[in-house]
């Protein structure tokens, strides 16, 4: 018996080829993109965001393109994005499993990734390119200051579904020609918080590293610039409201001497002497303790926090 001839194979491909291609546009067609957007909707709010779309169109094969989009937690605090794609993988969708790939732009930047929306556990990647954190107002709030800098970085977590399992993965991040742009550091001792002036930070690195639900920086600092930054033994606990994780660690602040001989800055040191003088050491950095939480992290210099050990990631008194 003959095999088959490209005469017989090329009709019978070209039928499986038209048929593939009917079937991507009947579902690019009758994709319901408003009812995604309400799914999406519901997903954030039940991570406790609330989601605001203007514009809702297709994207891809099987997915929603949004415009002028807003998120908002519970404190309504408010992330804008210029415009956002969500769009199911047909990949994951085959072997029974729900996942989708993002695309969002904000802060003249770029964010990009996967999420899986069941399974357990579930994957988050991202790819972050090109953010602005002058235009960050949530950073700004949460921080009291203005910060600087372009910042580009990934993700890879993988996130439990049950209320017992432990998130693992790694976060980097790094930021060019970060500063400060000004603002208000809460201090103990200094009613009214410091007033800080204008900086420069240099080049700053983050690495997180979380294993089994404790997330460790491995690397957190600044150099470079007019204040050196180095955190050690910085770390959190990872939990579903992630903004009351509590916060605990160590953070070494050292300003340059050029940046401190400055004229506008030269009633600086007498401050941080007045608030900070105790953990001040000989090479002029200042010693301090992190605690708090993520969202609301506090400072206080190292000798007064010393005196006591801590419980709960907060210095006693």
């Amino acid at each position: 018996m003959a095999s088959p001839t490209w005469t017989t194979w090329r009709p019978r491909l070209l039928y499986a080829g038209f048929f593939l291609l009917a079937f991507l546009l009947s579902l690019r067609l009758t994709f319901p993109a408003a009812a995604v957007k309400q799914r999406l909707i519901v997903e954030a709010a039940q991570r406790g965001w609330q989601l605001d779309a203007e514009e809702v169109g297709g994207a891809g094969v099987l997915g929603v393109g949004l415009r002028q989009v807003t998120l908002k937690d519970q404190s309504g605090l408010a992330i804008p994005l210029e415009a956002a794609q969500v769009t199911l993988r047909l990949w994951p969708l085959l072997r029974g499993r729900r996942s989708i790939a993002f695309d969002a732009r904000l802060y003249d930047g770029r964010v990009r990734g996967t999420a899986d929306l069941d399974g357990d556990p579930q994957r988050f990647t991202a790819a972050v390119e090109g953010v602005d954190l002058a235009r960050a107002l949530p950073l700004r709030k949460a921080s009291g200051l203005e910060l600087l800098g372009v910042a580009s970085g990934s993700a890879d977590v993988t996130l439990p579904a049950g209320p017992q399992g432990k998130a693992n993965g790694r976060v980097e991040l790094a930021v060019q020609e970060a500063g400060v742009n000004g603002g208000k550091l809460s201090l103990p001792g200094l009613p009214g918080g410091l007033t800080v002036p204008k900086a420069s930070l240099g080049e700053v690195k983050v690495a997180l590293q979380v294993v089994e639900g404790k997330a460790t920086f491995e690397a957190l600092g600044a150099a470079g610039g007019d204040l050196e930054l180095r955190a050690n033994g910085l770390y959190f606990q990872v939990q579903p409201k992630l903004e009351f994780a509590s916060l605990f660690g160590r953070l070494r602040l050292k300003p340059s001497e050029p940046f401190l001989a400055r004229p506008e800055n030269r009633a600086l040191r007498p401050l941080l002497d007045g608030a900070m003088g105790m953990a001040r050491g000989g090479d002029g950095a200042y010693e301090l303790q992190v605690y708090g939480t993520v969202g609301h992290p506090q400072l206080r210099p190292l000798a007064a926090a010393g005196r006591a050990q801590p419980r709960g990631g907060v210095p006693e008194e």
